[in-house]
């Protein structure tokens, strides 16, 4: 709460410290930004698009089934608008209020519906650092009314179905099946590759003001005119914008409401596709420019300008040759005159490639803006040739450090850290391995800060005991784990990926432009890259092995599947032993057919000879060959499926599967878990860690060394308790032998096939209630007798069976 609300605010020089005078001055601001519009500049969009073919879909009328799919889609636990009325509204109530929400649609078809007043939405302001102070350091969220939203995602839905082949490759932001880290990628690549060449060029990093707030609403109407849109589509989209209104929600306070004129709410499920629509303009003028400029950026890159684009993060590779420059500086600056969207030069800047001194004054005067070095970060991940220093990795270790308060060890469950360790400090460092090999002491520390936290150990204190090995936590539940990732096979899996998308994926911008840098000759598969390419890509060959196991070819021209490596022979041959028998173990099925006797120069033996004879009997096509994944029925890659074969090998451990699944509280799903595996901290467990106490039961007061067995079965204290459950609940009968795992299974893993869940919560209650009421004895001093612990349990277990 303490950060979303606004202590002070600095105008003009001025400090603002009223509540009242601070919401006035942000509702001055996107009143001027978003309720006043700029005439847009004419620009020629069917010269730069072409011929594009009609979307008529789009336009059909709108189904119940349609508009249903939509309800289910929008986000739960989100704010609501000024209405009140949350995601959740039309979600559980659709068959009393579906009726009247199709009607709104059905005139929203015959363009019968009036959204003024109901378009409304409240603006919330999120800083964009730790200290906002000015009005621009903070990003404005609009929260929108149920049915102008309701709206907005039914049209999202249609225009999601058709953005990918409207929206060039150069753009891999909000579209299914491209990747925030293709851009990263490619820019690496191009940046090693012209240092390699010697090439003079500059990347320019652009940064656009306000980019969203800013879009010029004619010039976007005309861009879903010339990419086929048809106009019935095109006017419900301008109904959204032009009866659009908001106002400033600040330290609940609420500013005047105002009409918007140009811009894009964020938050609106709509604006991502029109924004990138509005913003792939840029890429499509850059392409026609280059047409007029005879340079290119070097011999493998034939266009003067390479466009990478994430949204409004913009990153241009642009050739110094010539006018290339200045021709880029004329698409900015035409670009921003009829689009809207202005270049920001205080943040905006260009980085030097092979330059001398004099050619970075000449760029540095043509575009105004300052000169930077690598590394610079760019979409959250230092973007340089070298690989990542220490410094780096340390800096990664700290973000999840910070995420470690010491106040969750302490006050958080066993079952509460282990849910932040699965989901927030595995993600974090995701997002870094899905670009990097992480060395080895970087995922050993990780993997120590998960572990300690895990096992709720400080640093310096001798709390915390692990009770089951790391590698055993890291095993998913099914084969008797905790199911926290394992964050090297992740680490592989998620580099996996990218040699996939050279194989699979056609409209990659990252698969094509490596294939034209990196491959020596047409004819050769990428599996075969090694001498080019950055340290990324040296990385991932040494990952081909293990691409190869988990892929087969079906031929085609024979250009991909490797003869030795690949699995190409549809079963019927396999050569990953007779690799040794070739002085070219990276040879191609296409180079082995036409160059046969060179190609495979080994001994004469069996493989060979087979080898010879299946070679003669196939022919190759024009077509590439197809790669399919083996660890996936669909024949596809996923990163699920190939953590699955690298971390999952051995042997299912059913019985410890179904704990997991059953209807517990965490807290006791975990317990009831690590009592099966015998990991619980009994005194037999203490002295095998030669942590000496005194023997002793707490509960029944006999001084035989406590043990699990002793504890939930032989204890005449337990034994009473058990006594009067069976009393109770006569049609269980629990604890008719000692076996502990046993009982476990009969009550809790039968479940599966008996479906008695009232019976695994009762007995797993039991279990649980004795373990805490031990626990206060040694730790507390308190005690209960067995009928006020029966109380306990049977009224915990109704909970548990009402809410679990």
């Amino acid at each position: 709460m303490r950060k979303k609300y606004v202590t002070s605010l600095i105008v003009d020089g001025e400090l603002l410290v009223n509540p009242i005078h601070i919401l006035q001055a942000f509702t001055d601001f996107y009143k001027n930004l978003l309720g006043k519009s700029v005439p847009a500049f004419p620009c020629n969009l069917q010269a730069l698009y072409g011929q594009q073919p009609s979307y008529l879909q789009l336009e059909e009328p709108f189904t119940p089934h349609e508009v249903h799919r939509a309800v289910l889609t929008l986000a739960k636990n989100k704010a609501s608008g000024p209405d009140g009325l949350p995601n959740e509204f039309a979600r559980e109530k659709w068959g009393v209020v579906g009726h009247d929400i199709m009607r709104i649609f059905e005139d929203l078809y015959s363009f019968n519906l009036n959204l003024t007043g109901l378009n409304l939405a409240n603006i919330i302001l999120l800083p964009k650092t730790q200290i906002a102070t000015s009005l621009s350091s903070y990003r404005p969220i609009s929260i929108i009314n149920y049915i102008p939203k309701l709206i907005a995602k039914v049209l999202a839905s249609r225009l999601g179905q058709h953005i990918n082949a409207m929206i060039s490759p150069s753009q891999t932001g909000f579209i299914k099946g491209r990747l925030i880290h293709e851009n990263f990628l490619t820019a690496r690549e191009i940046i090693a590759h012209l240092c390699t060449c010697k090439e003079p060029a500059i990347m320019v990093k652009l940064d656009f003001y306000k980019a969203f707030d800013t879009v010029n609403w004619t010039f976007l109407l005309n861009v879903l005119t010339v990419l086929g849109v048809p106009p019935k589509f095109i006017a419900w989209v301008e109904l959204l914008l032009t009866t659009a209104s908001s106002a400033v929600l600040l330290n609940n306070l609420t500013g005047e409401v105002f009409r918007h004129q140009q811009g894009l709410r964020q938050g609106d499920p709509l604006s991502p596709f029109l924004f990138i629509m509005v913003a792939d303009v840029l890429s499509k003028m850059c392409q026609a420019a280059a047409i007029s400029i005879p340079f290119r950026l070097s011999n493998r890159l034939r266009y003067p300008f390479q466009v990478l684009q994430y949204a409004d993060d913009t990153l241009i590779f642009c050739t110094v040759k010539g006018k290339a420059v200045q021709s880029l500086k004329l698409v900015l600056a035409t670009f921003s005159l009829c689009s809207g969207l202005n270049l920001n030069l205080n943040k905006s800047s260009f980085v030097p490639l092979n330059l001398s001194p004099a050619q970075i004054n000449s760029v540095t005067s043509i575009l105004n803006c300052d000169m930077a070095q690598l590394p610079l970060s760019y979409l959250g991940l230092p973007l340089t040739t070298n690989r990542p220093t220490r410094d780096v990795y340390h800096q990664l270790i700290e973000k999840i450090e910070r995420k470690l308060a010491g106040w969750k060890n302490k006050l958080l469950s066993r079952a509460g850290r282990l849910t932040l360790v699965t989901s927030v400090m595995t993600s974090i460092p995701i997002f870094f391995m899905s670009v990097f090999k992480l060395p080895s002491w970087v995922i050993k520390t990780i993997d120590k800060l998960r572990r300690n936290f895990l096992w709720g150990r400080s640093p310096g204190a001798a709390t915390g005991i692990p009770l089951l090995a790391w590698d055993r936590v890291c095993l998913p539940k099914p084969l008797g784990g905790m199911g926290v990732l394992n964050l090297k096979p992740l680490n592989i899996s998620l580099l996996l990926k990218w040699l996939w998308r050279l194989f699979d994926v056609q409209n990659s911008q990252w698969a094509v432009l490596t294939r034209s840098m990196l491959a020596s000759r047409s004819h050769t598969s990428p599996l075969t890259w090694t001498a080019r390419g950055s340290f990324f890509w040296k990385d991932l060959m040494t990952l081909r092995h293990i691409f190869s196991i988990s892929t087969y070819f079906t031929l085609g021209d024979g250009k991909d599947a490797l003869f030795w490596l690949s699995d190409w022979g549809n079963g019927r041959l396999n050569f990953f032993n007779c690799t040794s028998k070739s002085f070219k173990p990276y040879v191609t099925v296409y180079k082995v057919c036409q160059h046969l006797s060179s190609s495979l120069q080994a001994p004469w033996n069996r493989d060979v000879h087979n080898a010879v004879l299946y070679l003669s009997s196939i022919t190759t096509s024009d077509t590439r060959d197809t790669c399919f994944w083996k660890w996936n029925s669909s024949g596809c890659f996923t990163v699920k499926s190939a953590y699955k074969a690298l971390a999952f090998a051995g042997k299912i451990d059913f019985q410890a599967a179904l704990i997991w699944r059953a209807k517990l509280p965490p807290s006791i799903r975990i317990f009831t878990f690590l009592l099966f595996q015998d990991r619980l901290l009994t005194q037999d467990a203490l002295l095998k860690r030669n942590i000496l106490l005194q023997h002793g039961c707490s509960l029944c007061e006999a001084t035989c060394l406590e043990t699990a067995t002793h504890l939930f079965c032989l204890c005449p204290y337990t034994q009473e308790l058990w006594s009067k459950v069976n009393n109770l609940f006569p049609s269980f009968q629990f604890l008719r032998h000692t076996d502990i795992k046993q009982l476990i299974f009969e009550a809790v893993c039968n479940v599966r096939f008996n479906r008695n869940h009232t019976k695994s919560v009762l007995f797993c209650t039991v279990l649980w209630a004795t373990w805490l009421e031990r626990n206060n004895r040694i730790f507390r001093g308190a005690a209960r007798n067995t009928e006020a612990l029966l109380h306990w349990v049977v009224s915990q277990q109704e909970l548990f069976l009402k809410f679990c």
